[in-house]
């Protein structure tokens, strides 16, 4: 995954400006606002201020009360452990400048029971640095570094995540200067086995052993589906959604892609889909 021509300068533009603003002093609150996304976290819970000993990967710190964090909500694209792609690089050495030696607050689901750790028992958490505010993971997101990726258990911030992640994508900052960041239903099957975003049109929504599926074309056995398991519906039911009800709905969904009649996205929660303001409605909007 590289940078290609086209759009590199404003991605180099606002780059530099997001790593000169990490070594300039204080500024007014403004001002910092402006070069920094600032996040409102009032759907989490605030587990107090501690300090960055050490970036240890592009997504995990070290911190001085002995815990490794994880950032949770967002996804490097270009970062495996058997490689360390040019953004995922470019994450890690702002991350270093930007925290290591700072104080971070540290935001956490409400939820006691699950979402604050994963397997390997890292804290699962959103960090502002002190000093002014700065929301890490909203930083990387408006630089189109990473993409947003709020999961079942850590949907709290999938709205201020995406509207960051467009802002990214309308400049082709980043990963969004490639022409197949975000897939056609139609190109889904050139990517089976892998993460991906999906945009398109859904043509029906049917319900089949208490399995909803949502089709993006005339022929469900061969064309990109969504559904949504039996268990998973009272996710969606919880959150006021029916799937039941998106017929001819544009949507942006995001999950991994794999071969079942066609390609085939299953999402367990409602932030892993967005549903998008047809034309007219954002001419309505445009004229109001």
């Amino acid at each position: 995954m590289f940078i290609r021509t086209p759009h590199i300068l404003p991605f180099l533009i606002v780059l530099a400006s997001f790593l000169s603003a990490l070594l300039t002093p204080s500024l007014s609150y403004a001002e910092e606002e402006e070069r920094f996304p600032h996040g409102d976290f009032g759907a989490l819970r605030n587990f107090g201020m501690t300090r960055v000993i050490e970036v240890v990967t592009p997504q995990t710190l070290k911190l001085s009360n002995g815990e490794i964090v994880n950032l949770v909500g967002i996804r490097l694209p270009d970062y495996t452990v058997e490689r360390v792609g040019p953004f995922a690089q470019t994450t890690f050495k702002i991350l270093k400048d930007m925290l290591e030696g700072e104080q971070v607050n540290l935001y956490r689901t409400k939820n006691r029971d699950i979402g604050r750790t994963n397997r390997l028992n890292h804290s699962l958490a959103h960090l502002e640095r002190q000093s002014d505010k700065a929301w890490v993971q909203g930083m990387l997101v408006r630089l189109g570094l990473v993409q947003a990726r709020p999961s079942r258990f850590n949907p709290e911030m999938a709205e201020q995540l995406y509207a960051l992640e467009k802002a990214a994508r309308d400049d082709k900052l980043g990963i969004w200067e490639q022409a197949d960041a975000v897939l056609t239903p139609d190109e889904a099957e050139n990517h089976i086995n892998s993460f991906q975003i999906v945009e398109g049109r859904i043509r029906s929504a049917a319900i089949k052993q208490n399995r909803i599926y949502l089709n993006f074309g005339n022929n469900w056995r061969t064309d990109f589906t969504v559904s949504v398991a039996p268990e998973n519906r009272r996710h969606f039911s919880k959150a006021g959604y029916n799937p039941l009800e998106w017929n001819n709905k544009s949507v942006r969904v995001r999950g991994w892609i794999e071969d079942y009649n066609g390609a085939y996205i299953q999402i367990d929660h409602p932030t892993a889909i967005e549903i998008l303001p047809d034309e007219k409605d954002e001419e309505d909007s445009a004229e109001n």
